[in-house]
């Protein structure tokens, strides 16, 4: 992406309060020439931002922001950044500007909504008739280098399709960014971990819990930026660990609101869609059901916010009890279980539209987590059993160097990952370790300690993949996110496995960087949610709370606990 400048030649001239331009059309000369949408159908001479910007120059925040294209030939009106409620920030120039924006959707219309500059109206209850395109010219004053327009719904529903802007103004002197720095990338030294202040992992824990419960959404999702529900299973999990060491209401109300309507959007094949509707399956037509059961009720993603039903059970009053543990024996027994192959491995289930048939990694661990979780709260022998294979499959896919063989979602092949690509290889833990806490059989326990071993303290394991032996490196916010669940992996191995001096340290080493704010933002914890770096910090810092949960109560993320234990 180009990051020059646009030319200026003109002369500014302040008339009065205002100012002219002297050039060619008596306007001020063109800063910005944009087109909103995927930058592969960027029109000629425009400046490509997409609704998560690469560009430091422009920031999107909102409410369901993303990206169409309707595909025609028209490249700065086919495509738009749309959602519901949004607010773009430009780095400029201290100065005024006079901003040109077009509105429409070729298949759509749009709104009604409002527009503010610098929080100041400039159009009220704009809307788009389909294949109608508006366009709004404004005046606007930059005082801090940064300027705001915001597009507010003004009814539930309402959204906005923006294709393209022109800012004019003052040629810059230079860049300015749209937002301030993140915080650093830069993994703190053993020095710096060594002279941080002891570690408190229950205060830690408490104001993640409390952090997690403030950026609740309204609809109940503990994740601002995503209606995927696997997202919202981690901050729940902590959430619901808080609840257990705490005791505080508002951590379980939090999951509850959750759960309740998780409960009432299972499907009438007993799956989930992927994705959070916040519409109860009873509201909704025959149409919408075929169209949900037909789509993405994928066992990867689920088995991650299903387990959230068992976990819940112990704490619940008795009509909830029944109602989470019907709703997880139901997905079980009439969806998840017949994903299970002969070999142990799950598949992905429906995705997209198609039943996947070959064995997915990530789908075996969050299934073998959450039968193992069912197992918990029933004593049913069948569920801890489907368990075991899943886990005995992950444990069969691992290399003596520490690294895991990875299946593939929707294609018949398998790669072998570095011990670093935590989106992915988190997962795997997650039915390792409940199945390590559950199973009664020792030569499937055997099998764990031998991989965890290798995992550890193979030659290309999470030991000697920690920069500076203290953290991994930093990576994208996705991956740093689940990064914060790893420590897991040192603290069930000492505790339980095989106790290490060296691995001990590691978690030390770990419990300091998680519990001292400016290491933990390196990786999004506890960061705004709007900021890039944010992306993914509901998800850390609900890792990262499993992780300070299970430090400061052994057993509480696993059922294991007294309290814990149904």
């Amino acid at each position: 992406m180009t990051r020059q400048l646009a030319t200026c030649v003109f002369l500014i001239v302040t008339v009065g309060s205002g100012w002219l331009a002297l050039g060619g059309d008596n306007r001020p000369g063109v800063v910005y020439q944009v087109d909103f949408g995927p930058a592969a159908t960027c029109a000629k001479g425009f400046l490509p931002v997409e609704s998560k910007s690469s560009d430091d120059r422009f920031f999107w925040k909102g409410r369901k922001l993303g990206m169409r294209d309707r595909g025609d030939d028209d490249l700065l009106n086919r495509d738009f950044v749309q959602g519901e409620r949004a607010e773009l920030t430009i780095g400029l120039d201290n100065g005024r500007y006079e901003v040109e924006i077009t509105f429409g959707d070729r298949d759509y219309s749009h709104g009604p909504f409002k527009i503010l500059t610098q929080g100041q109206a400039i159009a009220e209850k704009l809307t788009t008739a389909k294949g109608k395109f508006v366009t709004k010219v404004f005046p606007a004053e930059v005082t801090d280098e940064r300027l705001r327009i915001e597009i507010v719904p003004l009814a539930e529903g309402a959204n906005f399709a923006v294709t393209s802007m022109i800012v004019r103004g003052p040629c810059q002197r230079g860049p300015h960014r749209a937002i301030p720095p993140g915080p650093s990338k830069k993994i703190p030294t053993l020095a710096e971990i060594d002279a941080a202040a002891r570690p408190d992992t229950a205060k830690a824990l408490k104001l993640f819990c409390d952090w997690l419960v403030a950026h609740q959404m309204e609809s109940g999702s503990l994740n601002p930026n995503s209606a995927e529900w696997y997202r919202s299973a981690y901050p729940a999990r902590a959430l619901l660990a808080g609840y257990d060491i705490f005791g505080e209401k508002k951590y379980l109300d939090a999951v509850t609101r959750l759960l309740d309507k998780l409960v009432s959007e299972q499907l009438p094949n007993g799956s989930w869609s992927s994705g959070f509707s916040n519409k109860p399956v009873a509201h909704r037509t025959k149409k919408e059901i075929d169209r949900a059961q037909n789509g993405t009720t994928n066992t990867a993603d689920v088995g991650s916010i299903s387990t959230c039903l068992a976990v819940a059970y112990p704490y619940v009053d008795d009509v909830r009890k029944k109602a989470y543990r019907d709703a997880l024996r139901r997905f079980s027994d009439q969806y998840a279980a017949r994903w299970q192959l002969p070999s142990g491995g799950f598949t992905n289930g429906r995705w997209s539209g198609k039943d996947m048939t070959v064995p997915y990694s990530v789908a075996t661990g969050t299934q073998g987590m959450s039968f193992c979780a069912l197992h918990a709260i029933t004593g049913e022998p069948k569920y801890l059993k489907i368990a075991e294979r899943a886990a005995a499959f992950l444990l069969d896919n691992w290399q003596p160097d520490g690294r895991p063989i990875h299946h593939h979602h929707a294609e018949a092949r398998t790669q072998v990952l570095r011990v670093t690509n935590f989106g992915d290889i988190c997962y795997y833990h997650e039915a390792i370790l409940w199945v390590w806490h559950w199973t009664a059989d020792e030569a499937l326990k055997t099998r764990i300690r031998q991989v965890y071993a290798w995992h550890i303290k193979g030659e290309q394991g999470l030991l000697t993949a920690r920069a500076g032996g203290v953290w991994w490196p930093a990576a994208d916010p996705w991956t740093n996110s689940k990064a914060a669940a790893m420590p897991l992996v040192f603290l069930e191995y000492n505790r339980s496995m095989a106790h290490d001096p060296e691995v001990a340290e590691a978690v030390r080493r770990a419990t300091v960087f998680l519990c001292t704010p400016d290491f933990a933002a390196r990786i999004g914890i506890l960061c705004d949610p709007d900021m890039p770096w944010g992306l993914h910090s509901t998800t850390a810092t609900g890792f990262a709370g499993l992780v300070l949960a299970e430090l400061t109560k052994p057993g509480v993320v696993f059922l294991k606990s007294d309290k814990a234990r149904p």
